[in-house]
């Protein structure tokens, strides 16, 4: 079974995909990471992150990729797909795009906030897409964490006095 190591990192205003050979795959987010647009081979979709935690994150419109649980669905054919994510622990997010065998692994660490490392298992349709919006996931939902603690520590620090 083929594996494959790549990464996530942000250079500029974008975060670059690294490990496909001869790519210029990128990610941008607009304010506040809830939406944004990937880039592969020249073509530049919106993805949007939706639903309570961002938990759902889909791409295009009409949509050819959704990462949402056993709802998930992304390019090629094959087996059903399944998004699955954990809870954050220790400010480390991890999610798996699982097919049958074939596994992409996504973590995002506390230590390097702004690298997100992709393990691949197996042969996937557009890769580099598939990489693009598991990466969005991640770093879209710790955003979204972040602004919701940062909400909390407002209300309890704002309390009667």
């Amino acid at each position: 079974m083929a594996k494959t190591a790549l990464s996530l990192h942000k250079k500029g205003g974008a975060f670059v995909l690294d490990g496909v050979k001869g790519s210029s795959a990128t990610l941008t987010f607009e304010r506040g990471m809830r939406k944004g647009t990937v880039t592969v081979g020249g073509r530049a979709l919106p993805i949007a992150a939706t639903g309570r935690g961002r938990t759902r994150v889909t791409a295009a419109e009409p949509a050819i990729l959704c990462l949402d649980g056993q709802g998930a669905f992304v390019p090629g054919g094959g087996a059903p797909v399944e998004w699955r994510t954990s809870k954050p622990h220790r400010g480390h997010y991890r999610a798996t795009l699982v097919r049958g065998s074939d596994e992409i692994d996504f973590s995002l660490s506390r230590s390097d906030g702004k690298s997100v490392q992709i393990a691949v298992t197996g042969q996937w349709d557009e890769l580099e897409l598939l990489a693009l919006a598991g990466s969005f996931a991640l770093l879209s939902r710790r955003r979204g964490d972040t602004y919701r603690k940062i909400a909390i520590a407002g209300v309890v620090s704002h309390g009667p006095h």
